[in-house]
């Protein structure tokens, strides 16, 4: 099969040989492609295969950006597409930054994209895929000349989805006139879903405030330790002995993450407030 021009190609993930095995189940998966019209029996089970590996690696918790650059090289072999690329909404809501690309020319990696006026951006506030068979024919669509500025005629993107909406993009692009197929989107919704489930895994966590969650006795002893009671006021207030309250006391430090009173306290006290 022959590969897009790019900085990579099958095999490489940017820029770097992948491991061996690696590439082993990316090309059979690639390859499949070609085989479909001899064997779509055998090219859908390749497809599938292909997919639950990425999951399990999402779930395995590999490295994201390595995993990201095996989608988008995967979306744009299994849509025969010359670029594909990754892009996520940032915190502002206002921009999708390029965070995974593959076959194009130049430094796009970075690129921040107004949702407002980009085909991303529309995909993103409507929450569905979007298809243009040639760019060239919206010539007076802003998003229209930023397509044309990246030498992009035919293209199709995909949303990422999140718990609350759309999280980004998974957009495959080509220098010709491309109606993408109803399987092709598909294929791209489905490398999508990945990609979402590896970013929301990926992404750092929140920790909850202390004092959420908490309930009966722990809160009450939390509620009283703010106040600044000693065990012996927090066992005459709740009836418990001294000994039971530090025992609640010790399992609030380890909750909290710390080890210190001081420490306890304070953390109790960004909980509360």
């Amino acid at each position: 099969m022959r590969s897009p021009s790019t900085t990579g190609g099958v095999g490489r993930l940017n820029g770097r040989m992948a491991p061996r095995a690696a590439r082993s189940r990316v090309v059979v998966a690639l390859d499949a492609r070609e085989s479909r019209a001899q064997s779509p029996r055998a090219a859908d089970l390749a497809l599938v295969t292909f997919i639950h590996r990425l999951l399990e690696e999402a779930t395995a918790h590999v490295g994201l950006e390595r995993l990201l650059a095996s989608i988008v090289q995967g979306a744009a072999h299994l849509c025969g597409a010359r670029m594909a690329a990754i892009s996520l909404l940032r915190e502002d809501r206002q921009e999708l930054e390029v965070v995974s690309v593959y076959g194009a020319p130049g430094a796009i990696h970075g690129t921040r994209l107004p949702v407002a006026v980009t085909f991303n951006g529309t995909v993103v506030t409507s929450g569905r895929a979007l298809r243009c068979g040639d760019v060239r024919r919206l010539r007076d669509s802003a998003r229209a000349a930023i397509a044309r500025r990246n030498d992009v005629r035919g293209l199709c993107i995909v949303p990422l989805h999140g718990p609350e909406g759309a999280i980004g993009t998974l957009a495959a692009a080509k220098k010709v006139r491309w109606q993408c197929t109803g399987d092709e989107e598909i294929v791209l919704k489905l490398l999508a879903h990945v990609a979402s489930v590896a970013v929301q895994l990926g992404r750092p966590r929140a920790a909850a405030p202390p004092l959420r969650g908490l309930a009966g006795k722990e809160r009450a002893i939390a509620r009283l330790l703010i106040a600044d009671k000693t065990h012996k006021e927090i066992a005459e207030v709740t009836g418990l002995s001294v000994r039971t309250v530090g025992h609640y006391v010790e399992r609030l430090k380890l909750r909290c993450g710390v080890s210190t009173m001081h420490g306890l306290v304070g953390s109790l006290l960004l909980g509360a407030s």
